[in-house]
């Protein structure tokens, strides 16, 4: 499910030419990654009050402001170590407040609460295992369900959640363990390749 290199490459054509605008505007990719975090966390409070399509909606605007932030950043020449890790760090806290949200909305359905506190604690320990796999030297991007397809997940299942957050709720969950397993295996077998020294 992941986004292959066409389909990045194209997502990089499309989103240029915004973050080249931007930047002449004088916008700095923090500023973006900033907004993107404010319409996810107001998006989530949306969705607290059972106001699920407008959440969606307003998420999207989140969503396009996380995909443009690395363009302004390549535009301006500006991209840095620093501006990754807040924008890193943004994501998980945006993956993290929004399904938190979706969670409390349906506390009501102990079935669909499971799924969703499940996708919530898989989103954050695949986005964790690759992180610490990084620093232990090993790259680690393989998984079927990353932020991109869990990002869209999401959206849909709020516009549209009369009939699909339950579905798409359970997709998550099952689909997110599966990444972690996914993930944990393959930087397993990579470590284990590699000289005792090099792990540490």
């Amino acid at each position: 499910m992941a986004l292959d290199a066409h389909g990045r490459d194209l997502l990089r054509r499309i989103i240029d030419p915004v973050g080249v605008g931007l930047a002449r505007l004088g916008i700095t990719a923090n500023w973006v990654t900033a907004a993107g975090l404010v319409l996810t966390a107001v998006a989530a409070g949306l969705v607290v009050t059972g106001r699920f399509a407008a959440g969606g909606g307003l998420l999207v605007a989140g969503g396009l402001a996380d995909a443009v932030d690395g363009a302004v950043a390549r535009a301006r020449g500006a991209e840095s170590p620093a501006g990754g890790f807040f924008d890193s760090v943004a994501d998980r806290i945006s993956d993290g407040v929004m399904l938190a949200a979706i969670a409390w909305a349906v506390r009501d359905q102990p079935a669909t609460f499971a799924a969703a506190a499940l996708a919530l604690v898989a989103a954050q320990v695949t986005s964790y295992v690759r992180a610490k796999a990084e620093s232990l030297g090993a790259s680690c991007t393989v998984g079927i369900v990353e932020r991109a397809e869990r990002a869209i997940a999401i959206i849909v299942a709020l516009i549209f959640h009369r009939w699909l957050m339950v579905p798409v709720l359970w997709l998550l969950a099952v689909g997110g363990t599966a990444t972690v397993v996914q993930r944990i295996v393959h930087v397993v077998r990579k470590l284990d390749r590699q000289p005792a020294g090099a792990q540490r």
